[in-house]
C-alpha cells in the first residue's frame, strides 16, 4: 500500500457534522420567540384585562315599588248649582314607603272623614275638566299627608328661584350688577326647585262619576 495514498473517508463525515451549529441556532431562535410570544400574551391578559372597565361592578339601584291602598267608594252631594247632582268616585292611595301602609290603615277614618268634607265642598262644574281632577287629586293627597304629620313642600317655579338667587348676587355684586346677575340666574334657573316628595305621592280615581 502506498504511503501517499490519501484517506477519503474523513472529509464526507466532517461535511456531514458541519450544518450542526446552523440548526442548533435556529432552535435557539425558536425557543426565543416562543417564550417572547408567551410573554407578550400574559401581559395582554393580565394588564388588557386591568385596564379594561368592570362593567359587571356597575350596580344600578332597583327602581323602588309602589305600594297602594284602595279607599272604599265615596258618594256625596256637591254644591247645588242648577240643580242637585252627586258625585260618585273610587281613590286608590300611591306611595312608595313600606312602613307608611301601617299608618295610613290606622288613620284610615280621619283620612276618609277629611276627603269626604273636600269633596262635599266641589260644584260640578268644577270637577269636570282634566284641570279640576288633577287639582282635586293633588288636594286628597294634600290633606291625606297632613293626617299623617307629612307636609312637602311645594315646587317654586324658575322665576321666584331666579329672582330669590338674584337678589343674593345684587348683595354681593351691588347695585351697578344687579341687571346682569337677574338676566344670569334667570337665563340658568331650573324649571322646577322642590324636594323629593314623601308619603302619599299620588292618587288615581278608579271611577268617577257625577250626576
Amino acid at each position: 500500500m502506498s504511503k501517499n495514498a490519501k484517506p477519503a473517508a474523513t472529509k464526507p463525515a466532517d461535511a456531514a457534522v458541519a450544518p450542526a451549529p446552523s440548526n442548533k441556532k435556529k432552535l435557539i431562535i425558536i425557543v426565543v420567540a416562543v417564550i417572547a410570544i408567551a410573554a407578550g400574551a400574559g401581559w395582554f391578559l393580565t394588564k388588557g384585562k386591568s385596564d379594561a372597565p368592570h362593567v359587571e361592578e356597575v350596580k344600578v339601584a332597583p327602581p323602588k315599588r309602589p305600594i297602594f291602598i284602595a279607599l272604599e267608594p265615596f258618594t256625596v252631594n256637591l254644591q247645588k248649582e242648577n240643580s242637585d247632582q252627586y258625585l260618585q268616585v273610587g281613590i286608590t292611595l300611591k306611595f312608595f314607603e313600606p312602613e307608611l301602609e301601617e299608618r295610613i290603615k290606622t288613620n284610615l277614618p280621619d283620612i276618609r272623614s277629611k276627603i269626604l268634607f273636600l269633596l262635599a265642598t266641589k260644584k260640578a262644574s268644577e270637577l269636570g275638566s282634566p284641570e279640576g281632577k288633577t287639582r282635586l287629586m293633588e288636594e286628597i293627597a294634600t290633606i291625606s299627608n297632613a293626617v299623617l304629620g307629612i307636609v312637602n313642600k311645594p315646587a317654586l317655579p324658575a322665576s321666584a328661584v331666579a329672582a330669590a338667587t338674584a337678589v343674593s348676587h345684587v348683595a354681593e355684586a351691588g347695585a351697578e350688577g344687579e341687571h346682569g346677575a337677574a338676566a344670569e340666574v334667570a337665563a340658568h334657573a331650573p324649571a322646577h326647585q322642590a324636594e323629593e316628595k314623601k308619603g302619599i305621592i299620588d292618587v288615581l280615581f278608579t271611577s268617577f262619576i257625577i250626576q
